[in-house]
This record gives structure tokens, C-alpha cells and sequence, in this order.
């Protein structure tokens, strides 16, 4: 990604999705490891690249070379080696050991085989997939208050265990180009929203956003962000990096360089 000294000033913040390992070995998988951690992902792009009716992709498909697995909407078949599977997991989904969640992705109803339960409300007690809370909405109740750093902030009603789905961060979807724009405009007014996505897209907050985008940064954090796929579309979850009390203001690390953060933030530890 084009990492500009104005985004970091201006609380551009970027996170990488996780990666993990999975049963095949396939180019796609190695591509996936070796990614670095400050590189943004590129946008899924359906591959149009199996007209010769093999359903099998190559190295020449456009999801192989953009590190990305194909997808239930690519022109490949269901044996194609680079699609995604799914899990078959039978527990609940919590840890990298579900393939979805190492792939930093949420499960697929029309893929995993045992999750489809918890979209139709009939999962057993216990066996419930907590991989799908950006998909179902299940996210915990936000408000906002007068920060203890600066200006306001935002605060978590009900409390949450560490690893618990806060929220998603929204605003509007913008370019790269449209991004290094308004953030110029942003930097004077040391105040910004802006969220780097993948290679092709920022959030912007600032005007369609929800009550998530005030929360306040921290170099010792209570929340972390994850950027998941979520039926081909890149998404930023929010999650609780730690216990988190009924009325506690929540916070980011907004990865400021020292010498460029605000002074409110140099003083927050």
C-alpha cells in the first residue's frame, strides 16, 4: 500500500488480515504466508478465466495473482484446487484452527457445512458458529460521551470478554486516489476517519459513519481491528483486545509514528 506520512498523521489506519495454514499447500496458500504485514490486500475480483470448461484455474487466473482464493462467484468449478472450501469444523468456530477464521475470513453458510445452522436460528446450545457475528449483525451496543483524551469518545454499554465482536467501523467507500485527497484537507484540521481497506479502497468515516469511529487512540489498547472477507467483500471488525467493564471508553492503537501524532495522543499510554 502507498503508506503517506499525511495518513499516518491523520489516523489512516491500516490492518492486515490474518493468515494461517490450511490443508492443501497451493500457490495461493504460500503467496497468502509470505505476504508482508504492512502490504494491504488486493480487492476480490471474480475470475472469469475457465471458459475452456475444465473449471480449473491456472496460474494465469486473476485470483491467483492477486493472492486471493476463488470464491462461489468465480467462473471456476467446484474442483477448481484454488477454491475456498469452507470449514467442517464441529466446534464453534473461536480459534485458527477453523479454516475460514485463519484465512481471515467469516464463515460461509453456502460453504461450512455446519454453520448454515446458525443463520436458520437452529444451532444446538453450544455448537453455535461465532465466526458470522459481521454477517448477523451480533454486535454489542455503542454509545458515545466525552472522552477522558480528547473531544468524544466512544464507551461500551454492556461490557464484553476479550475476543468478543464489538462492531463494524463503516463510512464511506472511497479510493485510494479520492483518500490521499480528503486527507491533505483532513491533516489541517487534525481530523480524520480514514481507513485503509485493501489496495483499491478507504473507509471515510467521517460523514457516514457510526459511533465506533470516535473511538480514541492508545498505544495500550482495548480493542483491535480485523479486516475479514465477507462474501467477497473486504470488511473491518472490531474486537475486544481485552476484558472490557460496562461503561468503559474504547480504544485503538491508530499506529502514529511518535514524531507525527497529536500531542493528546503522545501522552496516552
Amino acid at each position: 500500500p502507498r503508506n503517506r506520512r499525511t495518513f499516518k498523521k491523520a489516523r489512516r489506519m491500516s490492518f492486515m488480515m490474518p493468515t494461517g495454514a490450511a490443508r492443501k499447500n497451493t500457490t495461493v496458500i504460500r503467496k497468502r504466508l509470505a505476504h508482508q504485514m504492512d502490504e494491504a490486500w488486493t480487492e476480490f475480483q471474480a475470475c472469469t478465466c475457465c471458459r475452456d470448461g475444465s473449471g480449473v484455474c491456472t496460474s494465469n487466473c486473476s485470483c491467483v495473482k492477486n493472492k486471493n482464493f476463488c470464491e462461489k462467484y468465480c467462473g471456476c468449478g467446484p474442483k477448481c484446487t484454488n477454491r475456498f472450501k469452507g470449514c467442517r469444523c464441529t466446534g464453534q468456530c473461536r480459534n485458527r484452527s477453523c479454516p475460514c477464521l485463519a484465512a481471515g475470513r467469516e464463515c460461509d453458510p453456502d460453504l461450512c457445512r455446519n454453520c448454515n445452522a446458525m443463520c436458520e436460528g437452529c444451532a444446538p446450545p453450544e455448537s453455535e458458529c461465532h465466526n458470522m457475528r459481521l454477517r448477523l449483525r451480533q454486535h454489542k451496543r455503542v454509545v458515545m460521551g466525552q472522552s477522558i483524551v480528547a473531544g468524544w469518545g466512544a464507551f461500551l454499554h454492556d461490557g464484553a470478554k476479550k475476543g468478543d465482536f464489538i462492531g463494524e467501523y463503516t463510512g464511506d467507500l472511497i479510493t485510494q486516489d479520492e483518500a490521499d485527497r480528503r486527507g491533505r484537507i483532513y491533516d489541517k484540521i487534525n481530523n480524520s476517519y480514514l481507513f485503509n481497506l485493501n489496495q483499491e479502497w478507504v473507509l471515510d468515516a467521517r460523514h457516514r459513519g457510526n459511533k465506533l469511529r470516535f473511538a480514541n487512540h492508545s498505544s495500550d489498547p482495548n480493542c483491535k481491528a480485523r479486516i475479514l472477507m465477507v462474501d467477497g467483500d473486504h470488511r473491518v471488525a472490531i474486537f475486544a483486545a481485552k476484558h472490557i467493564a460496562p461503561g468503559d471508553e474504547l480504544f485503538y492503537d491508530y499506529r502514529y509514528q511518535q514524531e507525527q501524532a497529536p500531542v493528546w495522543a503522545q501522552g496516552r499510554d
